[in-house]
């Protein structure tokens, strides 16, 4: 029988080859008879703590079943930290898996399965040497970076933008020194961040990376001393035991002077400035603020000021880096009307009659599916338990010649398939059962909503604690659709004429929102598909049989002649 066999890679700053690591592996594996089913090659130091590596993380959830032995080039690959170091030997042996060091040819199990407590203790003695090596490393370092600062070496190995490194001192570099003078000299004008943007990549002036300018890449200029000749560096000189920072110091060196001091200040001026105006969005009142998203691009919605000075509800790409920046034309919403408007819909809903019937029967479904899906969770595991009992059953049978080694292999091999199909289910319907639970746990505690007077803080803590997702669609020419889910499963949409301020809500069970827009535009015209679905169960709404399918102007009209639209509210601006 083939034995399986893992591969971990993890380049050293020395040796960056992985190519070299993996042929030369992989051929001490086929040598020793392995079958390689496993690559990883971890991008992380082996400095760091073992469960911030992603690739060691999932090789540390193979099982005895899956490999039988992990090649690696030595042991500073695994961790160059003793504790994770040893851990890992200890796991990997509890689990019957074999570790093979290919530089010193160490092996942690025998042929048997067996531990070797002499390779054993020679392991961890060469861990605790591994991460003395790497403390002695990283105090070499920086005892060469501080006589390199202390004869006068740059304080950086990486110049700024404006500057370059020669024979590691710094030196302006005029091209880019004249990018980062025009930078300053426009926001202390007091031109925005934007506008400098704008202006550097319109003129098709270079990044030194080669992609566009950000509000990142212009911010980090602005706020480095070093361009008014006092580069700063900052030291860590204690951490907590979470390895967070508890003491700094901050020292000042000297650098060729591109910006002189009072522009330098007074852009720190402006930065504070436009810091406070920041601020102030976050006090501005917006009931969905963090739960409003773009129902185009599926970005969150923010607040904004418009043009009128009124505080707006704005999809986030419009503040987007242009290099993230998708262009959704997704329109805004006044911060007062939609959340007036929102929060009137959960009035509404808590005082419409039906609705404790409605919030009842939605509930008593969601149980009832949670039963069925447990139900079918113990079946598959039943299943599975047979499975394990074919299993061995065929492992008893090669034992005694029933099996060849090939019948084996294939029976084997569709039993652990048959596993894996079952365990995939089950873990499906775990996670439907997660969200079902939380339904559930919804309740009525909040039907007095619509008989008290709550403050906007209350209102807050309500909308986050009762709505799951609020999506907003622009439709043509002005409208808007706000699609409201409720925690408990239950979908309203609101319907906005912004421009005549008028508006109806609708439960989606009943005026299915179909959001033809989300078609490739070369498909709208081929679909043809309408803009809203009315469904049979409509008798809480219409009095008549009108289900089918209708367009955005159709659906107004209809709820127009029931009386179902209605004024925006009368708030303060």
């Amino acid at each position: 029988m083939t034995k399986k066999a893992a591969i971990y890679l993890r380049v050293s700053s020395i040796d960056q080859n992985y190519e070299r690591q993996e042929i030369e592996l992989k051929a001490l594996a086929k040598c020793l008879g392995y079958e390689v089913k496993y690559i990883f090659e971890e991008k992380r130091s082996a400095v760091l703590k073992m469960d911030t590596r992603d690739e060691l993380t999932q090789m540390r959830k193979l099982t005895k079943n899956e490999i039988d032995r992990i090649f690696i080039w030595d042991i500073t690959r695994l961790s160059r930290r003793a504790i994770d170091f040893i851990t890992l030997i200890n796991e990997f042996t509890d689990k019957g898996i074999c570790l093979h060091f290919k530089d010193k040819n160490i092996i942690t199990l025998d042929e048997d399965g067996k531990q070797d407590m002499f390779v054993s203790m020679y392991l961890y003695i060469l861990g605790l040497f591994a991460q003395m090596d790497a403390e002695n490393l990283k105090a070499k370092m920086r005892s060469g970076r501080e006589r390199g600062l202390a004869i006068g070496h740059a304080y950086t190995g990486c110049a700024p933008y404006g500057y370059k490194l020669i024979n590691k001192q710094l030196y302006i570099d005029e091209k880019e020194a004249e990018t980062v003078r025009a930078i300053f000299n426009n926001y202390v004008d007091g031109k925005s961040i934007q506008h400098i943007i704008d202006i550097l990549n319109s003129n098709k002036i270079p990044t030194r990376t080669g992609i566009l300018w950000t509000r990142n890449s212009i911010y980090a200029i602005i706020t480095n001393p070093v361009y008014k000749g006092k580069p700063e560096l900052t030291s860590i000189t204690k951490r907590d035991e979470n390895k967070k920072p508890l003491e700094k110091i901050t020292r000042v060196f000297k650098a060729p002077v591109i910006i002189e001091s009072p522009i330098w200040d007074e852009a720190q001026v402006q930065r504070k400035k436009h810091k406070s105006f920041i601020d102030k969005s976050k006090e501005r009142e917006a009931l969905l603020r963090g739960i409003l998203q773009c129902g185009n691009c599926g970005k969150a919605y923010c607040t904004a000021i418009n043009g009128s000075g009124v505080p707006t509800y704005i999809c986030s790409d419009n503040r987007a880096n242009i290099n993230q920046k998708l262009n959704c034309k997704n329109g805004g919403v006044a911060c007062y009307f939609l959340d007036s408007i929102c929060w009137q819909t959960i009035k509404d809903i808590y005082a419409y009659k039906n609705f404790q019937d409605t919030f009842t029967k939605e509930k008593a479904k969601n149980q009832q599916l949670l039963q069925e899906n447990q139900t079918q969770i113990n079946n598959f595991i039943d299943k599975q338990i047979e499975l394990d009992k074919e299993n061995e059953r065929v492992n008893k049978g090669y034992r005694i010649g029933i099996y060849t080694d090939s019948e084996a292999i294939r029976a084997k091999g569709e039993i652990n398939n048959n596993k894996a199909r079952y365990e995939k289910m089950i873990e499906e319907l775990k996670a439907q059962n997660s969200i079902l639970t939380a339904k559930i746990k919804q309740d009525f505690s909040h039907y007095k909503i619509p008989t008290v007077e709550l403050s906007y803080e209350e209102k807050k803590a309500v909308c986050k604690e009762l709505i799951e997702t609020a999506k907003i669609y622009s439709y043509p020419p002005n409208n808007r659709i706000v699609q409201l889910q409720l925690k408990m499963g239950l979908i309203f949409n609101i319907v906005l004429n912004p421009k005549r301020r008028l508006y109806y809500i609708i439960d989606n069970s009943t005026v299915t929102f179909n959001n033809p827009q989300s078609a490739p535009i070369f498909l709208r015209e081929e679909l043809k598909d309408k803009d809203f679905t009315v469904t049979c169960d409509n008798n809480d709404y219409f009095n008549e049989e009108i289900f089918g399918e209708y367009s955005f102007a159709q659906m107004w009209n209809i709820m127009d002649k029931y009386g179902y639209i209605q004024d925006y509210p009368k708030v303060k601006k």
